[in-house]
């Protein structure tokens, strides 16, 4: 099978979730359909506060959409590991939107080698097209009794969950679990934090009720306005910024608890 017939085959099984507070998005990762659930990332789920989780598929039209609040996520998990363990979660959501869709087989990772193809796909930065890519395992480790397949491919923000698929089987040997983005990441994350602080001590005078004009411009406004424009450019840079590595956890990690959960 090549990676295009492959792809047609298995995309329909991954799936978008997203994070809300008041229907607002603050987070965004990757879902893949196993046995009667989704298996994700843990820190995906974890991560933020929010107060609906909401699972979109975009390879159908219309677009279909599932929200849940927290407390039905918690009631239907499975099993799940914290982030710093295998940073997975497995949760029962069986609905009717999943039928005719493809449902992932796992398999041991043992026989992959350096070198070696793989698909990965996602929605990488919360974008709302699936997208799949072919990357080479760059490196296979161990830390702490974990193996991980580091992954020279355009892994970014928002693949995070997605499965890493063989490309002879079509089963998933990995899980997305984080991306790289080179030594620039800490003084981006560090730029666009202080854009926000800024942002809001602004907001704060401007809520305060005390009003300046120069030439009929409100300068705190004005400013505030650039601080909105120059977050906005920093983030985009910051993705143009990725140098595609990615690291995803060998599913050997978790899969006797996975076939084990299948059996109850």
């Amino acid at each position: 099978m090549d990676s295009s017939e492959l792809i047609r085959n298995v995309k329909s099984g991954v799936l978008q979730i997203q994070l809300e507070v008041n229907h607002e998005k603050i987070g965004n990762g990757t879902a893949l359909l196993y046995g009667e659930g989704i298996i994700t990332n843990s820190h995906v789920i974890r991560r933020y506060k929010h107060d609906a989780i909401v699972l979109r598929f975009f390879d159908s039209s219309p677009k279909q959409e599932i929200r849940f609040i927290p407390d039905t996520i918690n009631e239907n998990i499975i099993w799940e590991s914290t982030e710093n363990e295998f940073d997975l979660i497995y949760m029962r959501v069986h609905e009717p939107e999943f039928e005719s869709r493809h449902i992932f087989e796992v398999e041991n990772s043992d026989n992959i080698r350096e070198g070696e193809k793989m698909l990965f796909i996602g929605y990488p930065f919360g974008m709302p097209n699936i997208t799949s890519h072919i990357g080479f395992v760059s490196s296979i480790h161990t830390k702490k009794n974990i193996k991980i397949i580091q992954i020279d491919g355009s892994v970014n923000g928002g693949n995070s969950g997605g499965p890493l698929i063989s490309l002879n089987t079509g089963k998933v040997i990995g899980v997305i679990t984080k991306a790289v983005t080179g030594i620039i990441e800490n003084q981006f994350n560090e730029l666009i934090k202080v854009l926000k602080q800024n942002q809001n001590a602004l907001k704060v005078s401007i809520n305060s009720g005390i009003s300046t004009s120069i030439a009929g411009v409100n300068p705190i406004q004005a400013l505030n306005s650039s601080m909105v424009i120059m977050e906005y450019i920093a983030k985009d840079l910051h993705r143009s910024a990725n140098v595609g590595i990615g690291y995803a956890y060998s599913i050997n990690n978790v899969i006797g608890h996975l076939i084990k959960s299948q059996k109850k």
